[in-house]
C-alpha cells in the first residue's frame, strides 16, 4: 500500500480485497475447455458445498447477486398471495421489492434506534393486531445482528424467519452462524460485502423444501440440470429433466469464474471478519467521547460481521458529509432510511401501525463509516480527527 497522506489519500468504506489468487483461479476457469464453460459447473457445486458447510446449513443456492437471493427466498415460501410480511422500515430496498414482487402484503414496523433493527414491540403489536402474518424479513443494518432467538419466540413457529445478512455474512449469535436460527437466509458477494464475487450472493436454508425450490427457481424453475428421463402425463418417454420445468422460476445464474473466485474469497472469511472488527473497535474509540455523534450499539452476545461504522449525526449531517468527503472520507447514508418516503412507493398499499418516527430519525441523521480491511490505524486517527474539528 502507498502511504497515507492525510486528506489527500481517498479512505473507502468498500471494495474487493484482492491477492492474485482470485485472478488465477478466474482465469483457470476461463481458460478450461478451451474457454468453453462459463456457467454452472464444479466451481459453482464446489462453492455452494463448502457455503453451506461454513454456515452450517444443508442448502446454498449461488445466485447472481443478493437481491435476486431475496427474490429466490421469498418466491420459494410459495405464500398465498396477499399474505403479510412483516419488515423493518429500515432496509435495502430489494428486501422491501421481494414482498410485492411476489404479491405479498408489506406490514411495515419501526427499528430500535439504539441498533437500528427492527422493533420488538412493533413487531409483537404487528402480531396481536393484524391477521395472516406469514413471515418476517429480519434486516442486518451494516452487519449488526438481529436476536433471531426473540424474535422466534415474538413471531411463533409458524410465520418463517427470512434473514437479509446481505450485509454481515460471517457474524454469530451464540456462537453459530446467524443463519442457522433463520428459515431461509440471504447474503451479498457484492464488490463491497464481506467476501466477494464481484457481484453475486447466496440462499442458505436448512429447509429442504426451500432449498429445493430455490434451486429451480434459479434455474427458469427446471426440473433439474440433468438428463434423466421426466415421467409426466401428456409428455413423451424421452423427455429430459433439463427441459421440465416445475416452477415459474428466474435466470438467476452466477458465471462459474465468480464460483472460482469465491471459494478463494470464502477461505478469508475470518481473516476479513477479524480485521473488520479490530477497525470497528478503532472507530469506536475515535468516536465514543464525541458527542456530535451516536454509535449504533449491538447485542451482548452476538459477534458481529461489520460492514460497516454506523452512526447517528447530533449535528446537521450534511455538513458532516461535505467536511468528511473535502478530507477524502468515504461515507454514506444508512441505505432507504425510511422506505415508505421514496417516490418509487407513493402508491403502494402496506400495513403500518405508528409513524415510523425512528426510521424517518435514520433517515435524517444516519451514517455509514468504513471498517474495510483495508484501512489502517492511521487513517482511523485522522477519521476521527476530522470528526472532532466538526
Amino acid at each position: 500500500m502507498d502511504k497515507f497522506i492525510p486528506g489527500v489519500t481517498r479512505i473507502e468504506y468498500g471494495g474487493a480485497l484482492l491477492d492474485g489468487t482470485e485472478q488465477e483461479a478466474i482465469m483457470r476457469v476461463i481458460n478450461d475447455q478451451g474457454g468453453r464453460r462459463w456457467t454452472i459447473g464444479p466451481e459453482s457445486i464446489a462453492f455452494e458445498a463448502e457455503l453451506a458447510t461454513v454456515t452450517g446449513v444443508k442448502h446454498a443456492v449461488v445466485t447472481n447477486s443478493g437481491s435476486s437471493a431475496l427474490l429466490i427466498a421469498m418466491t420459494a415460501l410459495h405464500l398465498p398471495k396477499g399474505s403479510k410480511v412483516i419488515i423493518p422500515a429500515v432496509n435495502f430496498p430489494t428486501a422491501f421489492n421481494a414482498i410485492l414482487q411476489c404479491g405479498l402484503v408489506p406490514v411495515i414496523v419501526d427499528v430500535d434506534i439504539n441498533t437500528l433493527n427492527l422493533s420488538f414491540d412493533e413487531v409483537r403489536q404487528m402480531m396481536d393486531e393484524v391477521d395472516d402474518i406469514r413471515a418476517v424479513i429480519a434486516v442486518d443494518i451494516a452487519g449488526n445482528p438481529v436476536d433471531l432467538l426473540k424474535l422466534r419466540e415474538i413471531v411463533g413457529p409458524s410465520v418463517y424467519i427470512v434473514l437479509d445478512d446481505c450485509d454481515g455474512y460471517g457474524t454469530t449469535l451464540n456462537g453459530k452462524m446467524i443463519e442457522q436460527y433463520a428459515d431461509v437466509s440471504c447474503v451479498s458477494f457484492h464488490a463491497a460485502h464481506i467476501i466477494t464475487t464481484g457481484e453475486g450472493g447466496a440462499v442458505l436454508t436448512d429447509n429442504d423444501e426451500i432449498g429445493a425450490s430455490a434451486l429451480k427457481l434459479r434455474e427458469w424453475g427446471r426440473a433439474s440440470g440433468t438428463d434423466k428421463i421426466y415421467h409426466y402425463p401428456g409428455f413423451p418417454d424421452d423427455y429430459r429433466e433439463r427441459y421440465v420445468y416445475e416452477e415459474i422460476g428466474f435466470n438467476m445464474k452466477p458465471l462459474e469464474l465468480q464460483c472460482a473466485m469465491g471459494r478463494i474469497q470464502l477461505k478469508k472469511l475470518e481473516d476479513f471478519k477479524e480485521k473488520r472488527k479490530i477497525n470497528h473497535q478503532l472507530m469506536t474509540e475515535a468516536f465514543k467521547y464525541n458527542e456530535k455523534f451516536t454509535i449504533v450499539q449491538s447485542l451482548p452476545n452476538s459477534n458481529p460481521c461489520w460492514f460497516s461504522f454506523a452512526l447517528l449525526c447530533n449535528t446537521p449531517r450534511g455538513h458532516v458529509m461535505e467536511v468528511l468527503e473535502k478530507n477524502n472520507i468515504e461515507c454514506r447514508t444508512i441505505f432507504s432510511g425510511n422506505i415508505t418516503r421514496h417516490p418509487a412507493y407513493a402508491d403502494t398499499s402496506y400495513v403500518k401501525l405508528t409513524a415510523l418516527n425512528n426510521a424517518d430519525d435514520v433517515m435524517k441523521r444516519g451514517m455509514f463509516l468504513s471498517v474495510h480491511p483495508s484501512i489502517t490505524p492511521e487513517m482511523i486517527q485522522f477519521i476521527g480527527e476530522v470528526a472532532k474539528s466538526l
